[in-house]
């Protein structure tokens, strides 16, 4: 299965690289040069969105229909898996960026509207940067264990902070366009954040977690050409590729049910 893991994971990375592309050419051409808003039936938009649509229901459908035939572990010990220490590596690789620009969000706090809900979220970034890598084991191994339980939870509640912080900042922006993807991104990282911790409790469902892991990929990539804070877009950066290696690992550890070819 880990082919076909690659495979599905690069795809959907592919997929949410060309709706970024998309939506790139929606902020180019489908919003006023002076006041910024939207031009309503602008055909960028149109397309962005029917797009954004056919991809959600082609994630739906894969997960849905074709993975359905493979048998699938609830705990973490299977459904996460690590058969080389990629997956680990790839845990402090992504902890490194993601703490150093929570870093950065602290120590420019008081520079914002909000300067203690920016240090809240910097240092809640930090600590959930911290549990990246023991949402993996080492090589043969997962992060099944009281402290990847804690890590999954801990970077749960962090990914709802920052739905809750982000709308905080930008909800006095008259145009919903300049933060409503964000805020999706963050939405749909926190639900499949959600369904990753029920892994480590044993509760694991696979097939929501591949929807939630892959919509939320879609959202953060798409994300990033909006025009924001460049750290912004580097957490959201880290935060779908933290995805992508989550999806890796489920869809890898599937395996042909008995009596099927």
């Amino acid at each position: 299965m880990r082919r076909t893991a690659l495979t599905l994971t690069v795809s959907t990375l592919v997929l949410s690289v060309f709706g970024a592309f998309l939506h790139w050419l929606q902020t180019m051409n489908a919003f006023e040069k002076d006041t910024g808003f939207s031009i309503p039936g602008a055909g960028t938009t149109v397309v962005f969105l029917i797009y954004s649509v056919l991809a959600v229901a082609l994630f739906c459908v894969v997960t849905i229909l074709w993975l359905g035939r493979f048998e699938r572990g609830t705990d973490a010990a299977s459904a996460l898996h690590c058969e080389t220490v990629i997956p680990f590596v790839a845990g402090w690789v992504l902890c490194a960026v993601f703490a150093a620009a929570s870093f950065y969000q602290l120590f420019t706090a008081a520079h914002s509207d909000f300067p203690l809900w920016q240090r809240l979220f910097g240092a809640f970034g930090i600590l959930a940067a911290v549990s990246f890598p023991f949402l993996f084991g080492r090589k043969g191994g997962s992060g099944a264990g009281g402290v990847g339980r804690g890590a999954s939870v801990l970077i749960t509640l962090f990914s709802c902070y920052w739905m809750v912080f982000t709308y905080k900042m930008e909800s006095q922006d008259p145009i919903i366009w300049n933060y409503a993807l964000e805020i999706l991104a963050v939405a749909a990282a926190t639900v499949a954040f959600y369904e990753v911790a029920a892994f480590f409790f044993g509760k694991g469902h696979v097939r929501r977690t591949l929807i939630a892991a892959a919509l939320g990929i879609y959202f953060c990539v798409t994300a990033l050409f909006e025009v924001r804070s460049t750290v912004i877009n580097v957490m959201l950066g880290v935060t779908a590729a933290l995805l992508l290696v989550l999806e890796f690992l489920l869809i890898a550890n599937m395996s042909e049910k008995h009596g099927e070819a």
